[in-house]
């Protein structure tokens, strides 16, 4: 599980909540369904209108992204290519075979690994599997601009829950003990719409599109990995090669 967005997300809202409170205001004058209503929902079906309906699935998926991402393994996957680098360099590619067939490999440095041993070359592995990456980057892309379209919207919605507000407090301008709670409630639209795209649709694209290039730099280190086994390169060369793959991201093999 990723803390930092658990943590993050209450001290946001914490954060917000507890300021209001110094200022002497209350949080149950947040709790408006009204305004739940305009901003939340309006806004999501204005999203929904902005996305294709094949991108929503991957929208769904893309929360367990967030809070329960994948390993990222630079350290451990560069290893793992050196070992079947001398593996492959001792006793010849088909010796890869069982790595590739036993159903605990990287799925991944798996792919790659079949198309070497079936004989592909270097540059039918790296023309494949980097149109197999692409796709995939897209199909990721996809639920980051869900939220990202979501953010976007949300506070233009909260100014349209806004002034539908203050319509109704002009409507009741004879009645001076009116206004005042009146523009109160119909600013809670703004907060809303604010305030849910800065502290969850915004926060998530953007840590969805971290992890998006930190998926892709993983699988061109395992491409570059396998492409240097295939085409014969010394173990030592290679992992000069690798080593620069890992950047801020290896040492430890702990996820990023």
């Amino acid at each position: 599980m990723d803390i930092f967005s658990i943590v993050g997300l209450v001290l946001a809202i914490a954060g917000v909540i507890g300021g209001m409170v110094l200022e002497g205001g209350h949080p149950t004058a947040l709790l408006q369904i009204t305004a739940f209503l305009i901003v939340i929902v309006g806004s999501l079906g204005a999203t929904l209108v902005a996305t294709v309906p094949s991108d929503v699935p991957f929208a769904l998926r893309s929360l367990k992204q967030v809070f329960l991402p994948g390993k990222h393994d630079f350290k451990g996957l560069m290893d793992k290519l050196l070992e079947l680098a001398n593996l492959a360099r001792r006793e010849g590619l088909l010796a890869l075979e069982t790595y590739a067939t036993s159903g605990k490999g990287d799925p991944f440095l798996v792919k790659c690994l079949t198309l070497a041993i079936d004989g592909s070359s270097a540059d039918a592995i790296r023309e494949t599997v980097e149109v197999d990456m692409h796709i995939e980057e897209e199909d990721q892309k996809a639920g980051m601009k869900f939220w990202e379209t979501w953010g976007a919207l949300a506070p233009t919605i909260g100014v349209l829950g806004a002034v539908l507000g203050l319509m109704h407090v002009m409507s009741v301008l004879d009645e001076p003990s009116k206004i005042g709670p009146g523009i109160a409630v119909a600013f809670v639209a703004t907060v809303y719409g604010v305030g849910f795209a800065n502290i969850v649709c915004l926060p998530m694209s953007f840590k969805l599109k971290r992890h998006i290039e930190h998926d892709q730099l993983l699988k061109s280190m395992v491409l570059e990995g396998v492409v240097g086994i295939q085409s014969g390169v010394a173990p030592g060369a290679l992992r000069s090669k690798l080593k620069v793959y890992l950047g801020g991201h290896g040492g430890d093999g702990k996820k990023h």
